[in-house]
């Protein structure tokens, strides 16, 4: 399966499209000493340092199709002091589109809205055998069992 896990946001001057290629994720592991999902939780638990947000935007930037110089100049130019809380649900949304795809993605073929992978059984429609039956309002019924002295 290929997604193209492309987030198109507003930044700076213009909108853009934000994508983290496997090389791209690779690089800002290195340039971080932390993998995507590690960024990810720091950031959402506000732990996140400078290069977590600045390099996702830089390379997420290129990713998507700006040339690497562009992209430079404008993290130089709008992700600088006073920008950093306001930058991290776009960069929360870059790296979760890298990881699970981005919301507005097509699913894949067979995957209808809402639908789940289910077992036969589940999509039958029919209980399962391991399931016990509810229980009867009616007393059960005793052992005919001849009793010692009868």
């Amino acid at each position: 399966m290929s997604r193209s896990a492309k987030a198109r946001a507003p930044f700076g001057d213009s909108v853009y499209d934000f994508r983290l290629t496997i090389g791209q994720l690779e690089e800002l592991q290195e340039l971080t000493d932390a993998g995507p999902e590690e960024i990810f939780q720091r950031i959402s638990e506000g732990r996140w340092r400078l290069a977590d947000l600045r390099q996702t935007l830089r390379l997420a930037l290129i990713g998507g199709g700006v040339d690497q110089f562009k992209a430079l100049g404008l993290v130089e130019r709008y992700a600088g002091p006073g920008d950093f809380l306001a930058l991290k649900p776009l960069c929360l949304s870059i790296i979760a589109a890298a990881l699970v795809g981005a919301p507005d993605e097509d699913k894949p073929k067979g995957e209808m809205e809402g639908e789940t992978n289910r077992s036969p059984d589940e999509s039958s429609g029919s209980e399962t055998s391991t399931r016990s039956a509810a229980p009867s309002a009616s007393r059960p019924k005793r052992s005919r069992k001849p009793r010692s002295g009868d």
